[in-house]
C-alpha cells in the first residue's frame, strides 16, 4: 500500500520513496543492508529520519548571514545570504521527515507485539521531538498534530492545520516523558541493529539523551507555563541526564561516510563572519593584539588570528563600518593557511569549522548545555527551591564541560594543523582561568547578575548551535550577551527578525489554513515563546 503524505511542506510526494532516496545522501556506507537482510524497509525508514538531521544548505547560510550577528555571538562584515533562503529547505526536511515518523508510527500500531517496539518507538519519539522543538523555534505555529498523514482511501492531498506553538511544546513534552519511561535494556525489545547508527543502541544514553532535552524543552517553557514546565523539570531532575562526555550529535567519527558538504559551501560561498567585540569582551581580559589578554582557551579555537597575526574584534554594532576584506575562507587556505587575503584585519571565524568534514561534528545537545540548564534552574527555582551552592556547582561543571568538549574536537580533528592542542582535555588551570576570572566568576551575592553569567556560558557553549542561542535570546527577552553601543545600527540590520519565513508552497497548497494562520506569516511578529 502507498502511502501520500500531506501537501504541506511536501507536495505530492510518495512516502516510500522519500524512506529509500531521502536517506542515501552522506549515508552511504550505512545504508548497505547487512547480509541476509530482509525486505523489510523498517531500518531504511528509521536512517531516513536520522539522515534528516544535518543542517541544510538553506539553514546554514542564514545561520552564517544572520543568525550570528542576531545573537552576537559573530559579526558579518559585508553582503550576505537572503533571510528567506532557509525557508523551503528547513520546511521541507521537516514534513518529509515527519511523513516517514508516521508511517513507522502505523506500522508499530499495526504490528503482533506493539510493545516488542517500545524502544525502537522511544527512539523515534526523541528524534522527531528534537527536530519539532528546533523547527517551532524557528517558524511558531506550524501543521503538526494532523501533517504528516494521508487519507489511505482518498486521491486528494491532506491539508493539515497550523497547530498553536503551546500546544505544540506540550506535545514534545509528552513524547519525550513517553519515551523516557519506556526505554527499556529489555533483550526482547525488537532493534534496527547496525541501522542505528546515531546513538550505536546505546539504550542508556538514549534515556538521558530524552530526559536532558524534555529538561531543556521544560526550562524554555516555564515563564510561559510554569506549572507544565515545573511537572516535568522535576520529574527529569530525577532520572538520568546526560554526563560529561554525553555530547549528543552527528559525529562523523561514529558514522561512517558522513560529511557535511553544505558546511563548506556555505562558509567558501559567502560569507563574511568575523570575532566580535561582545564574544571578545568574554574571553580577553584586554584588547592586546598579541593575544596575551585572552584567559578562555575556546577564543583560539573558535577563531583565528588576522593576516597579521594579530587578535582583533570587529565592533559588533560599528556606528562607520571599519574596512575589512580579504578572504579567509577561500579553499586555498586548506594548503596554504597564511593566505587569508591582504585587508582582513579583523579575527575571522576559524577556517577548521569550514575544511574539517570528517571529525567536527554538528552538536545538537551538549552535556555543558545540560549543566547550565541545571545551573538556571537552581538560580531560579524553577520547580525545585532555589540553590546559591548547586546553582554555582552545575555552572563551573558546565564550564569545564564546555572546554574540555571544545578542546578535544580541535585535538581530535583530522586536518586540525595550525594552533592545534596539545592535549584533548583542558588542564586545571585552563578550567581555573575562565571560573575565576573577572566576567565569569560566579556571583555568589548576586543571582541577577549570577542568571546573566549562566546565560552568557551556555551562550558561548552554542557557539556552533547558533539556532539554540537565537532561542536563549528571545525565551530570556534579550539577557544573553549583548553590546548596547550602537543599538539604532543593530536594530536596523539584525533586531527586528523574529522567526523565518514560511514557504511560498505552503500558500499555494495549504492555502485555507495558510490565511488563518494571521499575522504570524510576518518574520518579525514575535514567537509565542518570546518573552
Amino acid at each position: 500500500m502507498k502511502y501520500k503524505i500531506n501537501k504541506t511542506g511536501a507536495a505530492w510526494l510518495i512516502i516510500t520513496v522519500i524512506a529509500l532516496a531521502s536517506c542515501k545522501k552522506n549515508f552511504e556506507s550505512i545504508n548497505t543492508p547487512p547480509q541476509g537482510a530482509t525486505a523489510n524497509a523498517t531500518p531504511m525508514v528509521y536512517n531516513a529520519i536520522v539522515s534528516s538531521l544535518p543542517i541544510s544548505a538553506g539553514e546554514y547560510s542564514v545561520l552564517n548571514s544572520w543568525i550570528y550577528p542576531i545573537t552576537q555571538q559573530g559579526i558579518v562584515v559585508g553582503g550576505s545570504y537572503n533571510f528567506d533562503n532557509a525557508k523551503l529547505a528547513v520546511w521541507q526536511n521537516y514534513y518529509q521527515t515527519l511523513a516517514n515518523y508516521r508511517l513507522m508510527q502505523h506500522r508499530i500500531d499495526t504490528s503482533a507485539n506493539p510493545s516488542a517496539m517500545n524502544n525502537f518507538y522511544a527512539m523515534l519519539k526523541t528524534l522527531m521531538a528534537y527536530k519539532t522543538f528546533k523547527t517551532t523555534n524557528y517558524y511558531g505555529d506550524m501543521p503538526y498534530s494532523q501533517a504528516g498523514y494521508a487519507p489511505l482511501l482518498q486521491d486528494s492531498g491532506f491539508k493539515a492545520a497550523f497547530d498553536k506553538q503551546s500546544d505544540i511544546y506540550d506535545s514534545v513534552l509528552t513524547d519525550l516523558k513517553w519515551a523516557v519511561d519506556h526505554f527499556t535494556n529489555d533483550a526482547s525489545q525488537f532493534s534496527v541493529g547496525s541501522y542505528e547508527t546515531f546513538l550505536n543502541n546505546n539504550i542508556s544514553l538514549w534515556a538521558k539523551f530524552a530526559n536532558s532535552l524534555r529538561l531543556y524543552v521544560a526550562v524554555t517553557l516555564y515563564d510561559k507555563n510554569s506549572a507544565l514546565a515545573a511537572t516535568h523539570i522535576t520529574d527529569a531532575l530525577s532520572k538520568p541526564l546526560l554526563a560529561d562526555g554525553d555530547d549528543i550529535g552527528l559525529w562523523p567519527a561514529k558514522i561512517s561516510g558522513l560529511q557535511f558538504q553544505w558546511r563548506q559551501w556555505s562558509f567558501s560561498a559567502n560569507c563574511y563572519l568575523r570575532m566580535g567585540t561582545t564574544m571578545w569582551d568574554l574571553m580577553s581580559s584586554n584588547d592586546s593584539t598579541n593575544g596575551h589578554g585572552i584567559f578562555d582557551l575556546r577564543a583560539r579555537i573558535f577563531f583565528e588570528a588576522n593576516d597579521s597575526a594579530q587578535w582583533a574584534a570587529y565592533p559588533q554594532n560599528p556606528n562607520n563600518a571599519p574596512s575589512e576584506g580579504g578572504a579567509p575562507y577561500n579553499p586555498v587556505r586548506f594548503t596554504k593557511w597564511d593566505s587569508l587575503g591582504t585587508g582582513c584585519i579583523y579575527s575571522p571565524f576559524n577556517l577548521y569549522f569550514e575544511q574539517d568534514l570528517t571529525s567536527i561534528p554538528e552538536l545538537m545537545l551538549t552535556s555543558a548545555q545540560v549543566h547550565f540548564i541545571k545551573a538556571e534552574i537552581y538560580n531560579r527555582g524553577l520547580g525545585v527551591t532555589a540553590s546559591t551552592a548547586i546553582a554555582m556547582a552545575e555552572y563551573n561543571a558546565g564550564i569545564a564541560a564546555s572546554l574540555n568538549m571544545w578542546k578535544s574536537i580541535a585535538f581530535n580533528s583530522n586536518v586540525w594543523l595550525v594552533n592545534k592542542p596539545g592535549a584533548a582535555t583542558a588542564t586545571p588551570g585552563e578550567i581555573s582561568a575562565v571560573q575565576n576570572s573577572t566576567v565569569a566568576a560566579y556571583d555568589m551575592a548576586n543571582a541577577t547578575h549570577a542568571l546573566s553569567q549562566i546565560y552568557a556560558q551556555l551562550w558561548i557553549d552554542q557557539y556552533r548551535q547558533p539556532w539554540d542561542a537565537w532561542l536563549l535570546l528571545r525565551r530570556t527577552g534579550g539577557k544573553t550577551p549583548m553590546s548596547t553601543d550602537n543599538t539604532q545600527y543593530y536594530n536596523a540590520n539584525y533586531s527586528t527578525y523574529q522567526r523565518f519565513v514560511y514557504p511560498d508552497e505552503e500558500l499555494s497548497y495549504n492555502t485555507d489554513n495558510w490565511n488563518a494562520a494571521g499575522s504570524i506569516k510576518d518574520n518579525k511578529v514575535k514567537l509565542w515563546i518570546t518573552k
